[in-house]
């Protein structure tokens, strides 16, 4: 199941006394959500949607100056993703 399937039926859920719900596990597992991952909630009219917060990028950086790299950078990418000839 790709990420763009949105007509997937998960069943039903109810919330509780206190205003929670469980997302179902299967859905969780293909989502990859764990616990702690914060939602937005939004109202669309009549229904709620609830849009994950993606964790902010970090950079990396393998300490090298731009001197060090000269212009093999992005060749050497390439070449450790796709292999070199």
């Amino acid at each position: 199941m790709s990420e763009t399937d949105t007509d997937t039926d998960y069943g039903e859920v109810e919330v509780n006394e206190r205003g929670r719900l469980t997302i179902p596990k299967e859905l969780r597992e293909e989502l990859q959500i764990e616990g702690g991952t914060s939602f937005t909630v939004v109202r669309d009219g009549g229904d709620i949607r609830l849009v994950r917060k993606l964790p902010e990028l970090t950079t990396v950086s393998s300490g090298k100056s731009t001197e060090e790299w000269e212009n093999k950078a992005f060749r050497d990418a390439g070449e450790a993703t796709f292999g070199g000839n």
